[in-house]
């Protein structure tokens, strides 16, 4: 039977995906698109009518609009540069992290993996979460009709808000995807005895890939940051949207990163528990015979040195890792997930100064 997980059993139902799997475009090739587009949008429909430049009666022109110049040629491209190399990658995981299972739970595995993309509802939520930004939007365009580029009239408005339906439609899909490899993937690990790791064994290629596509992830998540935070320090934050988008980003990002290792990380410090009891009895049982060698006047070099053996050994095993990747991962992650925030403060502070 055949066990592969396609790029095309990741996209599933969604839609959108399946159309962009249809016409075939290539990650690079899609975000080019999408700055192209945008290019348009913010520069030549704008001249054509009369709001590209400062000019009186513009509350806003489009030149001077930082927040959306950021959000339409950085994070749209971004964001669906990720929506679809993203299934690819997935696929990928799988294919280095199903062969660890057991032979006799290779095939419930993989077919549970597969029925649990296939049959996502993720693009259903995207859709409403879509709607629901939508419907913020059209509240906030209608008090500023005609006062600004993007609501000079209805063309304008209309292609602002599907172009903001389809971006939160897609970072809610990228997000369902992940936590359904998150979820896979641990109970994969779950039926995986991890002896205690000291270095490259046979399964560093699988943590590895998991890092590579976590760091990956965690670059996505600091794009969204850095609109996040351009949109409360260089316009007027629309609450309770944008308070809403900084608490779900300083919470989610980090956590995010984590969860596909969760298991292993369970495994890993179960597994080195498990070995410093072993080891600690022996080294009681050696001592103890030590002692009582001592007191019955009998040498006891041998047990001496067997003493010091373990004691490297205990020391060694305490050492031993519990998270499958290096201790410096998870500070770039925080790194990543901060420093738009910073950043942007700074260039913000920088300006004021000026």
């Amino acid at each position: 039977m055949d066990l592969t997980i396609t790029a095309r059993d990741i996209v599933g139902k969604d839609p959108f995906g399946r159309f962009l799997a249809w016409v075939k475009l290539k990650p690079w090739q899609a975000a080019l698109l999408s700055f192209s587009f945008f290019l348009v949008y913010m520069l030549v429909l704008p001249a054509c009518f009369d709001v590209l430049f400062p000019r009186d009666g513009l509350e806003r022109s489009s030149i001077v609009d930082r927040v959306n110049q950021v959000g339409f040629w950085v994070i749209h491209p971004a964001v669906v540069f990720f929506y679809v190399w993203q299934p690819a990658s997935i696929a990928g995981l799988y294919s280095l992290i199903l062969p660890l299972a057991p032979s006799s739970m290779l095939d419930g595995l993989s077919r549970a993996a597969r029925i649990s993309h296939k049959t996502a509802r993720g693009w259903v939520l995207g859709v409403l979460s879509g709607a629901i930004v939508v419907y913020l939007g059209v509240i906030f365009i209608l008090e500023h009709m005609g006062a600004r580029w993007y609501s000079i009239n209805w063309l304008m408005a209309a292609i602002l808000q599907v172009s903001r339906f389809l971006l939160f439609y897609m970072i809610v899909v990228v997000f369902v995807r992940h936590l359904l490899v998150a979820f896979n993937l641990n109970r994969v690990y779950h039926h995986v005895k991890l002896p205690v790791l000291m270095g490259q064994s046979k399964y560093g290629t699988a943590f590895d890939a998991i890092t590579s596509y976590g760091m990956v992830f965690a670059g996505f998540g600091a794009i969204l940051g850095l609109f996040v935070t351009m949109r409360h320090l260089y316009s007027t934050p629309v609450f309770p949207e944008d308070a809403i988008y900084l608490g779900l980003y300083l919470i989610l990002m980090p956590l995010a990163f984590l969860l596909p290792f969760w298991q292993a990380h369970v495994n890993m410090r179960s597994a080195r528990m498990t070995a410093l009891r072993q080891i600690s009895d022996l080294l009681q049982d050696e001592y103890d015979r030590l002692m009582t060698d001592v007191s019955c006047g009998v040498g006891a070099e041998f047990s001496s040195e067997r003493i010091k053996s373990l004691r490297a050994l205990l020391e060694l095993t305490e050492k031993a890792p519990i998270w499958p990747f290096e201790n410096w991962i998870i500070y770039r992650v925080f790194a990543a997930t901060i420093f738009p925030l910073v950043m942007t403060g700074l260039g913000f502070l920088f300006e004021l100064m000026l």
